[in-house]
């Protein structure tokens, strides 16, 4: 199992525990099951700067099949981070779920995602991944 950042193509990569600040989080029950995170990045921990301090955005997790979240002073894998937004390459926890009842649900386009904000850490199994900076 191996931690690796994430480059999105908006802000790069993120890093630093004061680097994601989470305002809201949302679940959304449709055809697809999405997870919505809403806050701002520091922008000092972005390795793509805009000017300004503070970068609202919007990430949203779709098809996602598990999530976890736990308060980040009691994430047993902390110290394995890459970064505030990891890909986890040869998840357990994927194999785990693998390995039970409900391996069905689980394709191999399912990717273990791990979003660290300010206070949570959050261990999320979808397909794809989007983030959105927004405007002010």
């Amino acid at each position: 199992m191996k931690y690796q950042a994430i480059k999105t193509e908006a802000v790069g990569v993120i890093s630093g525990r004061d680097a994601i600040y989470l305002d809201e989080f949302k679940q959304i029950f449709d055809s697809k099951y999405n997870c919505i995170f809403k806050g701002e990045f520091n922008s000092i921990l972005t390795e793509i700067t805009s000017g300004k301090d503070f970068i609202p955005y919007t990430f949203s997790f779709s098809d996602v099949i598990y999530y976890q979240c736990c308060e980040l002073d009691l994430y047993i894998n902390e110290k394995k981070l890459d970064s505030s937004f990891d890909l986890v390459c040869n998840s357990s926890l994927i194999q785990e779920l693998k390995n039970g009842s409900i391996s069905s649900k689980i394709s191999e386009d399912h990717k273990h995602y791990v979003l660290q904000t300010y206070d949570y850490v959050f261990d999320i199994i979808a397909k794809d991944y989007k983030l959105v900076i927004e405007n002010e």
